[in-house]
């Protein structure tokens, strides 16, 4: 959001939940939301400054709406998830390089 990102103050090993998403849920997508279920979007205040990146360190368990760890993570590692993996369609739209981003739709 804006140029922002959420970066790693300790380590974390592959698999291991970093946080549980908390927050106001929507029906559809907004900017900051992020999908954990049919017609559920949440809006958690730190999960609104994970970045998109097509080798992504964390993914979004939508069975217990957590971040979680796709590979060991050092402190001060930036956490990314691919939004084409995890959202079902997205707000905002964009393209990096010749790659739509615009989730599974």
């Amino acid at each position: 959001v804006d140029g922002k990102g959420l970066f790693a103050t300790k380590k974390y090993v592959k698999d291991e939940i970093i946080f549980k998403l908390d927050g106001k849920i929507y029906n559809s997508p907004t900017r900051e939301t992020i999908y954990v279920g049919n017609s559920k979007h949440i809006h958690d205040k730190y999960g609104m400054y994970i970045n998109h990146s097509f080798n992504p360190n964390v993914w979004i368990s939508h069975t217990n709406e957590s971040v979680v760890a796709l590979s060991d993570i050092e402190i001060g590692d930036e956490w990314m998830f691919n939004y084409n993996e995890n959202e079902v369609n997205m707000a905002n739209p964009f393209v990096v390089g010749d790659l739509l981003v615009s989730g599974k739709q």
